[in-house]
């Protein structure tokens, strides 16, 4: 037996109302639409379902004995596949994942932490490191919910992404190197001793290709892998280092080191967070993307964020 959903929507509000003239009121339909629906479902399950005693229909043993099936029906179709509950962060308990860099985590991840720790207590987060390919996959699977920071493969159709703000390349130096300006010439940044961090992040991987584009060459030192062995490096030599600039002057403030303007004319580059087309419309993912997009609105005095997001690298 196949029945249309919405005479079960009837056969409900003739039980509630007593009455086919105010069911079909209660429904926005007719009231020759509410008896044919009736008719409808009496031929389908071989029962009156409702015979009339005075003014009121009252129910047979058969339809009272559907009827809260019926109800339950009705209420997950209108609550929870029609009108999904909205996310409620006061109350979640789960865990919010996010692919940053190294500098992202150690610049953007506590200002994460703080403001999702203020609206859901409860929550945990997860910060994890993939490579392009496997981003991707992440995002669409639901395994990663946003990613945060400098991601150019994420271009594809199906991904969505908003500026947060553009953010530049600076050097650091110890106090007390002959480097003495607050920025230095392009014969001091070629003959300096160099040390080169190589974490994997494409903002760096955009200025090695600066350079070798302008044909801009460096005497390579040192070659590390993270960036929390930088100050103490950079304290005890001569060494000069390229960082994005909010770390470069988050270690500036706590050690024997200052920032220097770099001198070639390097690109700005713009941070942004990415999601998948699936998650789009999800109230969860639709929440975090706003918190996201608040913690950093004019984390940087010399841009704001857009605030418009973008699919497949093209304006929505």
């Amino acid at each position: 037996m196949s029945i249309d959903l919405n005479l079960l929507r009837v056969l409900l509000a003739v039980y509630e109302t007593g009455n086919v003239t105010l069911a079909a009121s209660s429904l926005n339909m007719s009231q020759p639409a509410a008896s044919a629906a009736l008719g409808r479902l009496r031929r389908a399950f071989g029962d009156p379902l409702f015979v009339r005693r005075d003014l009121r229909m009252e129910p047979t043993p058969l339809a009272q004995s559907i009827i809260r099936k019926t109800r339950e029906v009705i209420d997950v179709i209108d609550h929870d596949i029609l009108s999904p509950a909205q996310f409620e962060p006061r109350h979640y308990s789960g865990e919010f994942c996010f692919c940053l860099t190294e500098v992202g985590e150690v610049v953007l991840l506590p200002m994460l932490h703080q403001r999702i720790k203020q609206l859901a207590p409860a929550a945990r987060l997860r910060s994890i490191s993939l490579n392009p390919r496997d981003l991707d996959d992440a995002l669409r699977d639901g395994r990663v919910d946003l990613a945060i920071g400098y991601f150019p493969d994420l271009t594809g159709a199906d991904m969505y992404q908003q500026r947060l703000f553009s953010h530049d390349l600076a050097c650091v130096v110890r106090l007390g190197h002959r480097i003495r300006g607050m920025r230095m010439t392009m014969k001091q940044f070629s003959s300096a001793e160099h040390l080169l961090v190589r974490d994997g992040s494409r903002s760096l991987e955009m200025y090695e290709q600066h350079l070798v584009d302008h044909g801009i060459e460096r005497r390579i030192a040192m070659q590390t892998s993270h960036y929390m062995s930088v100050p103490a490096l950079v304290e005890q030599s001569d060494f000069v280092v390229v960082l994005p600039r909010t770390i470069a002057q988050m270690f500036a403030s706590g050690g024997n080191i200052r920032v220097v303007g770099a001198p070639a004319d390097i690109p700005r580059y713009d941070l942004k967070q990415y999601w998948h087309r699936r998650f789009n419309n999800d109230s969860r993912n639709k929440w975090l993307r706003g918190v996201v997009f608040e913690a950093f609105e004019g984390f940087l005095a010399d841009s704001a964020p857009s605030g418009k997001a973008e699919r497949g690298g093209a304006p929505t």
